[in-house]
Formats: C-alpha cells, structure tokens, sequence
C-alpha cells in the first residue's frame, strides 16, 4: 500500500516497527561479521563471511523505507 494512504498513526507505528527490525537486523550482521572474521584469523576462509555480506544490503532497504516514511510524515506536519 502507498505511504500517501496510510494514516499518520500507522505511519508512525511502521517508522517505529522498522526501525526496531533494522536496528536488530544491523546489530545480529556486525555480530556475525565479526564472528566470522575472527574465525577467518584463527581457522583460515570460512564460508560463513558471505552471509553477513549478502544479508547487508536488507539494512539499506529497510533504511530507505524509514526515510520514505519520515519524509511523508514531514510533509504531513507530523514529525
């Protein structure tokens, strides 16, 4: 549904919901990134670096919808 039909009250539960699933997704990623480089130093090139990095570009989606949100809210006077 476009943002421009949605209240402002279910934009800003969205803003709010979206932002707690990216703030978690970005925290559980930089953990596992971390995880695996350090595997990568003590066991040599583990497989798992790739899902950190194919998994990174959600956050940036999911950023990008906060700030569709924010701009709509905006214009809308509400935020």
């Amino acid at each position: 549904m476009p943002l421009t039909e949605l209240s402002t009250e279910q934009l800003v539960k969205n803003k709010r919901i979206t932002s707690i699933i990216t703030g978690s997704l970005a925290g559980i990623l930089i953990i596992l990134f971390v995880q695996s480089i350090h595997a990568w130093a003590t066991e040599g090139y583990p497989s798992a670096i790739a899902i950190p990095i194919a998994l990174s570009p959600t956050v940036f989606i999911y950023l990008k919808k906060i700030k569709e949100i924010k701009r709509e809210l905006e214009m809308r006077g509400k935020f």
